[in-house]
């Protein structure tokens, strides 16, 4: 038996295996307690499940075509042993460089802040509009993983775009309210010429609206809740801001939608924001000539799982607006990736994103 077989054999296993001790973990507390708190145990086991999530996905892929492969060996057949070292060895070798890629990717995509630029042309923009600066973000998510160096981060990255509106389109903490103050306390640090708001999130709304909306109330960050609110940059351009709260526990009525689309009609620039997009948003945004829809809630797929080629995600199963930009009939549809979690504390191929919107005239 070669030294790759025999490592092979007793190592990998064993580190296989030990990806699974914090989900049977917490199985066994559930029948013994009947319940689960996740957040009793150690930060390290949770990420290594994660990890080791992505990692097995990822080295399936490479397993599977080496395994093919080896259906030809009886090309080699004059000397089945090269065969059986050579699977070995590769064995070992794609599952080091896949172990080391892995951890790279997941390291650098879950702390790594990417900014994404759009240039966003708009018809019949006045000049004291031309280059005005929409930064778009999303979904901070405070806990116990996004603290407040995280979320500061962030939001450093936000203010050095120089913005001159930075709109944020739900989620502020995970779940609960020991997180609101310190989350709402960073985000307040964000800087721009006309003002930061917000809308509502699913977490948020779980948390109290009330709770939320005061924390943002006392760093200076108005919270939509489907209603409009007016921005005058000179005496002849008004940019109109619509807020929708679009969640879970809470979807918003066709008719209000239209309604506070219509009382908007007359501004020079029409934004829409919602945590979630949903078709009847998009719909009125058309009807009454909105320039863009902000979104958020996907977290871009947060862990985009890797096999044969291609990836596959928990958001992308709920809705075709998971990242980046789309368009609908004219309408540019923004979905911010956003900072935070859900469910694991890793990211994979979906980076925390600013997004940078910057206007220009349509001619």
């Amino acid at each position: 038996m070669t030294t790759a077989t025999t490592f092979g054999k007793r190592i990998i296993p064993f580190i296989l295996c030990s990806f699974y001790i914090f989900p049977i973990a917490g199985t066994l507390e559930f029948y013994v307690n009947g319940h689960i708190d996740v957040l009793k145990y150690p930060k390290a086991l949770t990420y290594w499940f994660w990890f080791g999530l992505i990692f097995v996905f990822q080295l399936f892929t490479w397993v599977l075509i080496l395994d093919v492969a080896k259906l030809f060996s009886w090309l080699f057949s004059w000397h089945p042993g090269i065969i059986k070292r050579g699977h070995a060895y590769l064995l070992l070798i794609l599952f080091g460089l896949t172990f080391i890629y892995s951890g790279w990717k997941v390291y650098h995509d879950t702390t790594e802040i990417t900014k994404e630029e759009v240039v966003l042309q708009v018809k019949n923009l006045p000049d004291a509009l031309e280059g005005f600066k929409v930064v778009h973000i999303s979904d901070i998510q405070g806990d116990e993983y996004t603290g407040r160096s995280e979320i500061g981060q962030y939001v450093r990255k936000v203010n050095a775009q120089n913005p001159d509106l930075v709109l944020f389109t739900g989620d502020l903490i995970s779940y609960g309210t020991d997180f609101i103050r310190m989350s709402a306390e960073e985000f307040g640090k964000a800087e721009a010429t006309y003002g930061t708001y917000a809308v509502l999130g699913d977490h948020d709304y779980w948390a109290g609206t009330k709770h939320v909306e005061k924390a943002l109330a006392e760093h200076g960050i108005p919270l939509l809740k489907d209603e409009n609110r007016a921005i005058l940059v000179d005496d002849s351009s008004r940019v109109m801001l619509t807020g929708i709260t679009q969640v879970y526990s809470k979807r918003s009525k066709p008719e209000d939608v239209d309604s506070l689309a219509w009382h908007a009609k007359d501004a020079v620039l029409k934004i829409m924001a919602s945590h979630q997009v949903d078709a009847h948003l998009i719909e009125s945004s058309q009807k009454y000539g909105f320039d863009m829809l902000l979104a958020g809630h996907t977290h871009g797929g947060q862990i985009q799982v890797p096999f044969m080629g291609m990836d596959f995600s928990a958001a992308a199963r709920e809705t075709k607006y998971v990242s980046g930009l789309y368009h609908e009939g004219g309408l540019p549809i923004n979905v911010n990736n956003g900072l935070g979690f859900t469910l694991g504390p890793i990211r994979y191929n979906a980076p925390p994103t600013i997004t940078v919107i910057e206007l220009q005239s349509k001619s």
